[in-house]
């Protein structure tokens, strides 16, 4: 059984990335691009986004027979990932998402193939699964989810996981049940907003801190905050020209796991995410300019 610091479920996707936009293109019209960029993304902004900190991490996902899944297998296999637990189906298993990339904000259109769930990934998986943190790059809003959240925790692992645009709120009652099995909740600002039905991040953020340990709300071009107890941490974003903020939530996700994994203060978990989600954001994709451990040690240091 091969252990990994941090365990990733999920299924992958591949992002065809239209930038460079002169507007946004209206129906009946043509509009030309400036760049397009095909990367990995989804899930793998994070798992890319590990690797390249030297976090031995794991991805637990599902790929077919067709073009996108094997683009996927060259790109794991140049980054050096462990693929060895993948689940492999004789079937095409696409998922695709192309992004509309403006510099502030984008707008995505995607097709999947049926694939199976993170929580059965897990699940189907979980006696084979040796990991110390396990983190969910979405909201699981599955009745098996708190179950899968438990077990995990009784071998001693911790838990994190982002939200992602899901149409729940705090009124569902599993909502509730997955936030307090979590050790760690990542949403953005303004997720933690719809998520909470409030209109600010500090309302929003004063109704979550009590159903979960660690609190983190990324807030954009602003920066992060940490909520632990009492305790409120904030570090402004690094500056930078954005070309495209697509997966830049995800590998931030990647450094400040990465550095809490390391046993780093708050503060300095928050410069690791900021950096990393900074830096993503100066290529096209999550992945392609998500940084190297030294590229942010130099930048931590400096």
């Amino acid at each position: 059984m091969t252990h990994f610091d941090i365990l990733v479920p999920g299924n992958y996707f591949c992002d065809m990335i239209f930038t460079g936009f002169p507007q946004f293109p209206a129906l009946g019209t043509e509009v030309y691009t400036q760049n397009l960029t095909v990367t990995v993304g989804g899930v793998l902004n994070t798992v890319i986004g590990l690797s390249r900190l030297g976090v031995h991490v794991g991805w637990l996902g599902q790929i077919g027979t067709d073009f996108f899944s094997r683009f996927v297998l060259e790109t794991i296999a140049a980054e050096g990932i462990d693929d060895s637990l993948l689940v492999r189906r004789d079937a095409p298993c696409q998922r695709v998402t192309v992004a509309v990339s403006f510099p502030a904000d984008r707008a995505f259109v995607s097709y999947v193939d049926a694939a199976d769930s993170s929580v059965k990934l897990m699940l189907d998986a979980f006696d084979r699964l040796s990991f110390r943190h396990l983190h969910f790059t979405g909201f699981q809003l599955d009745p098996r989810t708190p179950e899968l959240l438990r077990a995990a925790r009784a071998r001693g692992a911790t838990v994190s996981m982002d939200c992602q645009d899901r149409p729940i709120t705090l009124e569902s009652p599993m909502v509730l049940e997955v936030l307090t099995q979590l050790d760690i909740f990542m949403p953005n600002a303004l997720e933690a907003q719809r998520l909470t039905e409030t209109t600010t991040l500090q309302d929003a953020a004063a109704r979550l801190r009590p159903y979960v340990p660690l609190l983190v709300i990324k807030d954009g071009a602003q920066g992060a905050h940490t909520w632990q107890g009492d305790q409120h941490e904030f570090v402004p974003a690094i500056s930078v020209q954005p070309v495209d903020t697509t997966g830049a939530g995800d590998v931030f996700n990647a450094g400040f796991l990465t550095a809490l994994r390391e046993g780093k203060a708050l503060l300095d978990c928050l410069r690791w995410g900021n950096i990393c989600g900074g830096l993503s954001t100066l290529g096209h994709g999550g992945t392609t300019t998500a940084p190297t451990r030294a590229q942010v040690e130099m930048l931590v240091g400096g």
